[in-house]
This record gives structure tokens, sequence and C-alpha cells, in this order.
């Protein structure tokens, strides 16, 4: 029973996984596979295995105990067979795995209750500390999918990214972020840095923010150090990049994206400087009359 495979799931698939689950093998730092075994190719939504000797491009994508994915975001042609090379620089094992944002938040619902579940699944990849390991897949379907680590608490502790893969034919540009800041604010310069990391053009103007959140309608409650604009929406503080994207995808009728203050744990607010702590905190869909919902909760 050991060979079980753990594959992503819809809703209605939870309850038999789950009482399938005793005879699957923990997550672990020994070897998760037992030999080499043929992929098994089956249409996602989001593409289907490919084979190596289509590969054209690798990304590297870096797994850190921090719960970071550098890059957050990736962007592939439709009809590319890509390489994604998952290196884990932490000392905890980590993951990669693609999938609808939906599929990838059930799934990791369900790790939270059985850590024990064992992958196999050739849009996965399952790397022990210090390691590095790979898989290759080809993307047949255009749309906005994610990619995460589903270990019990890194996908909730902010451990994942966006992926984009782009109609054959559609345009590669990029909308410029323009944003408003004191000249002398560090985690401001942090922020924008994270936002470039992640493919992002950014133009900044070192005016301070102040008047440019009012001209732009941004509630006083909701504010930060910072207020960009991009897409016609506007994005006040310290707000993932992966938010930023979903936002241009879904383009829903809001003014646009808030983490009001400055919580620790935040892009530009995170990392050793501060301890590496990460304070509960959630990025905010600001609406049109002012009001505002919940768009992702982190460490909660």
């Amino acid at each position: 029973m050991n060979n079980r495979r753990r594959t992503l799931i819809t809703l209605p698939a939870l309850l038999p996984l789950a009482l399938a689950l005793p005879a699957a093998r923990a997550h672990g730092n020994a070897p998760h596979h037992g030999g080499a075994a043929a992929v098994v190719k089956e249409q996602k939504p989001w593409g289907i295995a490919g084979d190596a000797k289509d590969v054209r491009r690798t990304v590297t994508v870096r797994m850190t105990d921090d719960m970071k994915l550098s890059p957050s975001h990736i962007e592939v042609r439709q009809g590319e067979t890509l390489r994604i090379r998952a290196v884990n620089a932490g000392a905890v094992m980590h993951e990669i795995v693609l999938g609808t944002r939906e599929e990838l938040a059930a799934h990791a619902e369900l790790m939270k209750k059985h850590p024990g579940m064992q992958h196999e699944e050739p849009y996965m990849a399952h790397v022990p500390p210090g390691k590095q390991g790979e898989l290759v897949w080809h993307f047949n379907r255009a749309g906005d999918f994610e990619f995460a680590c589903l270990i019990a608490g890194h996908f909730e502790a902010g451990m994942r990214g966006t992926l984009r893969v782009k109609a054959a034919g559609q345009a590669a540009a990029q909308p410029v972020v323009q944003v408003w800041k004191d000249p002398n604010c560090g985690c401001c310069h942090d922020w924008v840095e994270h936002l470039k990391a992640d493919g992002f053009a950014v133009q900044t103007f070192d005016t301070g923010n102040t008047a440019m959140r009012r001209r732009l309608q941004m509630p006083e409650r909701h504010g930060s150090c910072h207020t960009a604009l991009v897409g016609g929406y506007v994005i006040e503080g310290h707000v993932p990049a992966r938010e930023i994207r979903r936002l241009l995808a879904e383009k829903p009728q809001a003014i646009g994206l808030a983490v009001p203050g400055m919580p620790v744990g935040s892009p530009g607010m995170d990392g050793a400087v501060y301890g590496n702590r990460k304070d509960p905190h959630d990025v905010l869909l600001v609406l049109r009359d002012g009001n505002a919902r919940v768009f992702q909760s982190y460490f909660r």
C-alpha cells in the first residue's frame, strides 16, 4: 500500500481520499520514491506532463524556510514545455505543486488534517533540505494558475506563487506600477524591490504618498507608507505581488488593494532584520463605496 499516489483533488473527492490515508506514507526527510516510475500523462486544467526533449527553457524556483518561493510569479506561453527546477535552500522539507487556486487551497486543507499523504504526480516536486528536484510540464491551456508548497502549514504561511499561461499571440506587455513614497523609507524601497523581483516594471516618485492617496480616493483608514497605481487599481501598503497579479487577472469592481499599517512579515517588512517574525494580517479589497472585505489572509 506504500505506493499510493497523492493527487490534486476536487472537493467531492475529499472524503474517500481521506478514508484511504492511513495506508499512505508520511512526508519526511527520507527518500520519497522507491524507484523510477512511468509518468502518467493526464490532462489537467493547467496542462499535461511534458517530455524533457521538448524543453527549451528552465525556471529555477528557490524555496526557503521563511516560507517564500522565488520567483513567486512565472509566465509561460501556451504550448510551451517548461522545466521547473525546485531548489530547497532550507532545513525542512519543501515542495512545489502546480494547480488551480481552488484545488491547491482545498488540497492544502486536507494536508493539514492528514500530513502523511504521499505524492508522486508529474505536476509535483517534493524536495528534501539542501536538495533539488524538478518537474517538466506542458502548458497547453491558457489561464491563471498557481504553484505552492502544500506541506502542512506552509501554504497557510504564504508559500505560494502565481503562474500565467498566455494564450498564443497574446502580448507580453506588463503594466507599469507607479509608486509614491518617502525617499528615506527603507521598507518602501524593499517593497519596490519585491515587485521588481516578481517581474513588474516600477516607476517611483519620492514625493510622499499622502496627497496621492487622497487623490486616488483610497480611504485614510486603510493607509500605509506608500501608494501605488497599476492597471487602474490603487495599491496601498505592503501588498504581495501575487495578490496584485490576482487583482489584475480577476478585475473586480473596486478601488484596489490595501494592507493597512506596516505589518511585520509582509513584503518589505520581512526577513532576518525583523527576526523572521510573521504577524497575522489581511490584504483588503477596497470597494468603490469605501468599504472593504478580506481578499487574502496571511499567517492566520
